[in-house]
């Protein structure tokens, strides 16, 4: 799922607004500032995490043409 998440981003066919939405999910997840900071035990971590698994599903929704 993740290696056609990451096909999904580089293929040219991909519009631009799924490329934005993708990086800056990206970013918000290995940025240090978080809505629910990382202290706080389970949910902390769960917050990134569910936002990844979202990004990733998501991505997987789109088709490429091979």
């Amino acid at each position: 799922m993740v290696r056609h998440a990451i096909a999904v981003f580089l293929a040219r066919e991909t519009p631009l607004y799924v490329k934005l939405l993708l990086g800056a999910g990206l970013l918000y997840v290995i940025s240090p500032y978080d809505l629910i900071p990382e202290w706080i035990p389970v949910v902390g971590v769960l917050d990134d995490l569910a936002l990844a698994a979202l990004l990733i599903s998501w991505a997987n929704s789109f088709r490429l043409s091979e």
